[in-house]
């Protein structure tokens, strides 16, 4: 028995529910964490952020093809009613992933030493020890989210996400304070601390394992599917690899990148502007931990887009809906900049005073690094959502081609502008910004030539940034007033008080002015849980 399917947009708002609950668990962990071990120059933040960096690394080498190449192989599988060869997709994907993250983690944990020895930190193996076993409970739930989301269905893996963050959160954050109650040092600090992240996914594993069985219970009382034709292990084999495999590589540049950012910005601040290692990975916890952390706020919203619209699109491929898949792709463009447009501008205009609600130290150097990274907070975004597409339309060769000179970008500006002494860590959120707006567009250059066109740009663009710019106004003529009225200086209650009422004008003066500009569209809104209702109230 077959649930019944969420639309692509029913599925990316419970993505989007999960990822915003997930945000501020992370947020409950992050912001009590950085200023329990990452303040006064302690480098245990920094050894923390260093061993999770490396953690993701090696979990795109082991499992993030899997998911999207999966759901695409199930959605198409399922819109033919080839119930029998969905199955068998899954075991062939269990087969080949799961030994693979096995691998993985081993190879992590026995060779911490020597991977810290390679990043110049030695006192990070600890930690990467400790959250080696993770990879391998990733690669069994990587398995399980593929199938739901294939079959439309996001809870699941909803679900799956905030068990994740609770582990981190409530079994990260209480070692962490136990580690620093008993006096230890950064490495073992940074290593209790990142016990919670492997605890989260393990229980994460445990749920979505359980998930499985209720589902093997289901089909064993089946209806004859429609069509009971499939293919060959053999095929189904190659066909996933020929899909995992190029999203794999192009996932990976950008974790490899990351990594040997890892390494480039400790490196080029001690040997080209002459900091000791300690001042290295403090001012790198700083920027991970507080610039990194808020801008990966809005890219966790669209992902959840593009997660949705991969299965989608990939269907309507398949059945040779062309209607269906344009309307899809102009939805998710539509509701991408929606969200990120606003969300880089508040980076630009407000960084220093949002930082300020939540850290009491570091706020200066972290401030203009998040100012400069809400410029690449459309072009991250952009990249999630055309990779999607490209996949979902049987190319996932071609983010292969921007990734990898998007890589060759953000690694030669880490390089030079990091060892420039006028410029240092900003170095690095610039080309990050570099990085990803090449990607961008040569992205959508792609997608524009296999689909022959793009959606209209004053609707999808124009609209939105002239609600961003009026938004933007108003949001820094009330900071400044409600500053000057109560004489507020930086950090304190007055400040923060200026800044929360100029975020309720952002929100509040967004939604007016993308309504009167009717950049909302009704089909978008009827999509909605309840849209119906809503849309009427917003007469749209």
């Amino acid at each position: 028995m077959q649930q019944k399917k969420q639309n692509f947009v029913q599925g990316a708002f419970i993505l989007l529910i999960a990822n915003l609950i997930v945000k501020v668990i992370g947020a409950l962990f992050q912001i009590p964490l950085k200023n329990l071990i990452g303040s006064d120059g302690f480098p245990g933040f920094g050894l923390f952020s260093v061993s999770y960096r490396i953690y993701i690394a090696m979990l795109v080498v082991s499992t993030v093809g899997l998911p999207a190449a999966l759901s695409k192989m199930v959605a198409e599988a399922t819109t033919l009613g080839r119930e029998r060869e969905v199955r068998r997709i899954v075991k062939v994907a269990a087969c080949i992933f799961v030994p693979l993250g096995a691998l993985c983690s081993l190879v992590l944990f026995f060779g911490a030493n020597a991977l810290a020895g390679v990043m110049h930190n030695p006192d990070v193996a600890p930690a990467l020890a400790a959250i080696a076993p993770s990879v391998l409970m990733v690669s069994i739930l990587s398995v399980f989210r593929g199938y739901h989301q294939g079959r439309s269905n996001m809870v699941p893996t909803a679900i799956s996400q905030v068990i994740e963050s609770l582990g981190k959160l409530c079994i990260g954050l209480g070692l962490a304070f136990f580690a620093m109650s008993r006096g230890m040092g950064a490495p073992a600090v940074a290593a209790m601390t990142v016990l919670g992240v492997t605890v989260g996914e393990i229980v994460a594993a445990v749920y979505m394992v359980g998930q499985g069985a209720l589902l093997r219970a289901k089909h064993a009382v089946t209806a004859p599917t429609l069509n009971d034709s499939m293919r060959s292990s053999g095929a189904l084999c190659k066909t996933l690899l020929s899909l995992s495999i190029p999203i794999t590589i192009s996932s990976a540049v950008m974790s490899v990148t990351d990594l040997i950012d890892v390494a480039l910005i400790g490196l080029r601040l001690q040997t080209a502007i002459g900091m000791t290692s300690d001042q290295a990975n403090a001012l790198y916890g700083v920027y991970t931990g507080m610039a990194v952390n808020f801008f990966n706020l809005p890219q966790t919203l669209v992902t959840a887009l593009a997660v949705s619209a991969l299965p989608a699109l990939a269907g309507a491929n398949i059945s040779q809906n062309f209607t269906k898949a344009r309307k899809t792709i102009g939805t998710t463009f539509r509701m991408t900049m929606l969200i990120t447009l606003p969300a880089g501008a508040g980076f630009l205009v407000l960084s220093e005073p949002i930082l300020r609600l939540v850290y009491h130290s570091d706020t200066r150097i972290a401030g203009p690094l998040m100012q400069m990274l809400g410029l690449a907070v459309p072009c991250v975004a952009l990249v999630a959502i055309t990779n999607a597409m490209l996949q979902a339309f049987g190319r996932a060769d071609l983010p292969l081609i921007s990734m990898f000179a998007g890589a060759l970008v953000k690694l030669f500006g880490d390089y030079f502008l990091i060892g420039n002494p006028n410029i240092q860590l900003m170095g690095a959120p610039i080309s990050t910004v570099l990085c990803y707006a090449l990607i961008s567009v040569i992205n959508l250059f792609q997608l524009r030539r296999l689909t022959q066109g793009l959606p209209p740009f004053g609707k999808t663009v124009l609209r939105p940034l002239a609600a961003t710019l009026g938004m933007s106004a108003a949001t820094v003529i009330c900071f400044q007033a409600v500053t000057r009225v109560l004489h507020a200086a930086p950090g304190t209650g007055g400040d923060k008080l200026a800044t929360l009422a100029a975020l309720v004008v952002a929100v509040v003066s967004y939604a007016v002015l993308l309504l009167a500009l009717r950049a909302v569209e009704r089909e978008d809104v009827m999509m909605l849980p309840g849209g119906e209702k809503l849309a009427k109230l917003l007469r749209l």
